[in-house]
């Protein structure tokens, strides 16, 4: 906004952060205060009458692009749609914004017929691109842009953030959605918070002594799928990693013990890496999971022989 002020608005703006920062939230507040009547160096009012078309999402000088459906993918047709519509003049001025969600998902032919508008983008056109991750854009479309990227919030403000809206077990929600706390917020209502925080415990009671495999798998995939099952183990297993490292420079185990859970843990730490990339839809969770935590459990019994040896 103070680039707005004095004039220096950056024509392209590509967003990149995790998904659930806010990228969207972000880039639908800039919009709102570009096309607000008061003056572009602060928020936008919410009073006028642009805000109140913002509020009712009937502004004409702003479009928004996202995926249609399940389609999970922004097409070539959708990329010429908006870009047709950006030649058109501004209905209020001096703005005319367009967001597009998810640009890390254009096809290749929709990327090459947004490249033109990103080169000669007409006056007045502001384009905002989110990515999750901006290495899936062409260099073409990411050298057009001024990248701005949003991190992680610290866990402790995520945390806060997370208790004033009300969410129960906030600390395991922040956890299932990778430290992302919008996505903990939205995803809070859609799973069992109690039961998978069940399965951090069983896991890493797992982890850390002789625990049956087909029972965590069966009641890890009651609650999750493969993905954030495996996801959620890497996770714990991380940080389990960092809690033996710990007690370690405390020196409060043996340095043999210290090394046998060290490359033990490291071992299953490449098994479940290589289980998320080899993630197969079409299998069962509990099939997959039964298997990588079967060998997991061999790898600590093959530890603890190296540990004797």
């Amino acid at each position: 906004m103070r680039a707005a002020s004095a004039e220096r608005l950056h024509h392209a703006y590509l967003i990149v952060g995790r998904s659930g920062v806010g990228k969207l939230d972000i880039a639908t507040l800039l919009a709102h205060a570009l096309l607000c009547e008061k003056s572009p160096d602060a928020a936008p009012c919410g009073d006028c009458q642009r805000c109140a078309l913002n509020a009712a999402g009937t502004h004409p000088d702003i479009n928004q692009l996202d995926w249609i459906d399940t389609a999970r993918v922004i097409s070539v047709d959708q990329i010429r749609k908006l870009t047709s519509q950006l030649t058109l003049t501004t209905t209020y001025g001096p703005y005319r914004v367009a967001i597009v969600n998810k640009a890390h998902s254009m096809t290749r032919a929709a990327a090459n017929s947004l490249l033109k508008t990103l080169e000669e983008p007409g006056a007045g056109v502001i384009l905002i691109l989110l990515a999750d991750n901006d290495a899936h854009l062409p260099v073409t479309i990411r050298s057009r842009c001024q990248r701005v990227v949003l991190p992680l919030p610290e866990k402790s403000v995520a945390l806060d953030w997370l208790k004033e809206q009300k969410i129960s077990s906030p600390e395991m929600a922040l956890e299932f959605a990778h430290g992302a706390p919008l996505l903990a917020r939205d995803r809070a209502t859609d799973v069992d918070l109690g039961s998978i925080s069940e399965v951090k415990s069983r896991f890493t009671d797992f982890l850390n002594r002789d625990y049956e495999p087909a029972e965590l798998a069966r009641i890890t995939a009651d609650v999750l799928g493969t993905r954030d099952a495996l996801t959620l183990f890497l996770q714990w297993t991380t940080e389990h990693i960092k809690t033996t490292e710990l007690s370690a420079l405390n020196s409060r185990t043996s340095s043999n013990g210290h090394r046998s859970e060290r490359r033990f843990l490291s071992r299953a730490l490449e098994r479940l890496q290589s289980a998320l990339r080899l993630d197969n839809p079409s299998l069962k969770t509990q099939t997959v999971l039964e298997g990588v935590l079967a060998d997991i459990r061999i790898m600590r019994v093959r530890t603890r022989a190296e540990t004797v040896q």
